[in-house]
């Protein structure tokens, strides 16, 4: 008996006018919907790091903002952490179902960018706080909605794994 091969052929279709998809394609379709939401994940561990390393050289007053006693130092460290906790807590009582996932991690990627800016531009320790707050406001909507939203999209048989991730 023959064997039949069939062929996907890229274009458009004259009944569907999406342009249906490739099949030698290397790239798998789960990839971008796990990377994306993967990275604000990623940034929260770089912030833990970098704020490590920065809180270390603003204690020895070697900055531009002076000298900084404990408590300034442990609020620049915890601030994000109770952005993040505040954001959940806002989440959950709105009910997330009705938000949306997208609009979840929109959301998260525009607070990471406001709560940046505001620290990168601001020249005193009030407005460096203030972003520090912003910031972790955006890891609280990225931690709750990027486990979900890869969960959510990837196959059955890789979501242990990506959500793991």
């Amino acid at each position: 008996r023959p064997r039949r091969s069939i062929t996907v052929r890229a274009g458009l279709d004259e009944k569907d006018p999406s342009p249906s998809p490739v099949a030698s394609s290397s790239t798998p379709s789960w990839l971008p919907l796990f990377a994306i939401p993967a990275l604000g994940g990623a940034l929260f561990g770089y912030d833990i790091g970098a704020t490590s390393a920065v809180v270390r050289l603003l204690g020895t007053g070697s900055s531009d903002l002076g000298s900084l006693d404990s408590l300034q130092l442990g609020l620049m460290a915890s601030l994000p952490l109770l952005g993040a906790m505040l954001a959940s807590g806002v989440i959950i009582g709105a009910g997330d179902a009705k938000i949306g996932r997208k609009t979840e991690l929109y959301t998260a990627s525009i607070l990471y960018a406001v709560g940046t800016a505001i620290q990168s531009l601001s020249g005193s320790l009030d407005l460096i706080l203030l972003g520090r707050i912003v910031y972790g406001l955006g890891i609280g909507v990225a931690m709750h909605a990027a486990p979900l939203y890869i969960a959510e999209t990837t196959p059955s048989n890789l979501r242990g794994k990506l959500v793991s991730l």
